[in-house]
């Protein structure tokens, strides 16, 4: 006898291996993006002519990691075991566009951007499509052209960039510039007395 797919108990189990499959490529996206490789990945997609003209072949490069998501496709199986079904439209061009919704809410540059995307853009599907089970597209569409007008790194983008200076600058923390110090800065004053009195 074996255990019904659809229970609570299994579906939570479901979700929990899930959760920590989600962790583990997380952190495994950060270690590759953090290191040299990473920065070579970026480098390429911003500018791969010049890749090319400091000596890497980014064709190789290419080859190897676009092949690699696919190869942590066996993720994906998670997905039909949380839905119960899975059919041909869920391969529709709709749902990809639907992916890129979610980076681009979250923020196109970062990890964590596509993580907070998925939940904010999914949270917000279930939520409007049982009000306005017709219309969720156009809430959706809506969302996408806002985010790309407004918002083009994204919400974490957003709080890295701006959020977070007007955050300190409600809660009155002083934002130091980084320059030089002026002239009559205490700290330069007793430098230049100490080499004063050097011999």
């Amino acid at each position: 006898m074996g255990l019904l797919a659809s229970s609570p108990g299994v579906q939570l189990a479901f979700f929990e291996f899930s959760l920590l499959f989600l962790l583990l490529i997380y952190a495994l996206c950060r270690w590759l993006t953090s290191g040299r490789f990473g920065r070579l990945l970026v480098a390429i997609r911003d500018d791969e002519t010049r890749v090319r003209f400091t000596g890497y072949n980014p064709t190789g490069l290419r080859c190897w990691s676009l092949p690699s998501p696919g190869d942590r496709r066996h993720i994906g199986a998670l997905y039909t075991v949380q839905t119960g079904i899975i059919t041909p439209s869920a391969m529709e061009v709709a749902f990809s566009i639907e992916m890129a919704i979610w980076v681009a809410v979250g923020g196109r540059a970062t990890l964590v951007g596509a993580i907070v995307g998925t939940l904010l853009v999914q949270f917000g599907r279930t939520l409007l499509s049982e009000q306005f089970p017709e219309i969720w597209l156009f809430f959706q569409g809506a969302l996408f052209l806002i985010v790309v007008s407004v918002l083009p790194d994204g919400l974490v983008g957003w709080l890295r960039d701006v959020g977070w200076v007007k955050l300190r600058r409600l809660l009155g923390w002083e934002t130091r510039l980084l320059t030089y110090p002026g002239l009559h800065d205490p700290e330069v004053q007793q430098e230049r007395e100490q080499l004063g009195k050097s011999p």
